[in-house]
């Protein structure tokens, strides 16, 4: 379900998301492992968290991040009969009491006062007055001494949501210091390919976090990349359909942009004799398909700004019509 909010900050209020390695902290603090793999399973598991620890800290982001998921997707292994970490009793225990745990802080968090944004695997997000900060802090106190796990805070200066997991964090101090590493992007607002994702046109994040960190104009931005790359995205269609480009057989992955003079990217499927006409690729505009790089300038390329513009406001339209009033 959609949740379509955003938030600006007031100096009355803090707002705060508490993050914490939430699994694998059960994992070590509770004595959870794989039953068949014995407690020495945990003194491997200690050692990367250890490790990941000290890369982080060194600022060695490639190490922090793939140790990151090899903890991380302990959780996943542990529930795949494929997996030599198998055991459906040892995840059921660890995401279980982590939601319990995650509940019985947000219930405080509540009755004292706070107002619960939002809540995931492994936090919850708040709103609170300035003079609740003492409360809030005991509670965490408490909750931290009851469950042996650990808690971080990090206070937002503006906090804009499409989903649950489509938002932009705007941390504390980012007004002053322009760091890019204070802003926090999920899903959609990524402006940044990651292997494994697929590409989507990054001009569309890159512009809503301009326009709603920077209010920089969706237009300026548009206007200004000279990136083509940024335009395109690519389709990768089931073997059993037939692609066409202009109603001519293409190959099945294609890299294009949205443009005024290209031609409509559909697929068919061959046994289908009901008559009915292919299915669009791209619903909204005719495309210009780019599997080879070339030097055209961009201002060449006919790119159909106006459906970019269309997709970008429709993110900002709903965000904007959903203001989340102080308390």
């Amino acid at each position: 379900m959609k949740e379509n909010k955003k938030w600006r900050y007031s100096p009355a209020i803090r707002e705060i998301l508490w993050v914490k390695a939430m699994y694998p902290s059960i994992i070590l603090e509770h004595k959870v492992y794989p039953q068949h793999l014995g407690e020495s399973f945990l003194k491997v598991y200690s050692k990367i968290r250890s490790d990941r620890v000290a890369a982080k800290k060194a600022g060695n982001k490639i190490v922090d991040a793939t140790l990151k998921l090899s903890l991380n997707g302990l959780s996943g292994n542990l529930q795949s009969p494929f997996s030599w970490c198998y055991d459906p009793k040892a995840v059921l225990t660890i995401r279980i009491n982590g939601q319990l745990m995650l509940l019985m802080l947000a219930e405080a968090f509540n009755e004292a006062g706070a107002r619960i944004i939002q809540s995931n695997t492994d936090g919850v997000f708040i709103k609170y007055k300035k003079s609740l900060e003492p409360k809030i802090l005991e509670i965490c106190k408490n909750w931290e001494k009851r469950t042996k796990l650990g808690l971080e805070a990090d206070y937002f200066e503006a906090f804009f949501q499409y989903a649950i997991n489509d938002y932009i964090g705007v941390k504390k101090g980012y007004s002053e210091t322009k760091n890019p590493d204070l802003i926090k992007k999920k899903g959609m607002f990524i402006d940044k390919v990651s292997l494994g994702k697929g590409m989507a046109p990054m001009i569309i994040p890159e512009a809503l976090n301009r326009y709603f960190v920077d209010n920089i104009p969706v237009e300026k931005t548009l206007s200004e990349c000279k990136d083509i790359l940024k335009f395109c995205t690519y389709q990768k269609v089931n073997k059993k359909f037939q692609v066409l480009y202009g109603g001519q057989p293409v190959r099945h992955i294609n890299r294009y942009y949205m443009s005024t003079n290209g031609k409509e990217l559909t697929k068919k499927d061959p046994e289908d004799t009901s008559g009915r006409k292919p299915t669009a690729l791209c619903a909204g505009s005719v495309v210009t398909i780019y599997n080879t790089f070339d030097d055209i300038p961009i201002e060449k390329r006919n790119i159909n700004y106006t459906y970019y513009r269309k997709e970008i406001y429709k993110i900002i339209n709903a965000l904007e019509s959903k203001q989340l009033t102080l308390f």
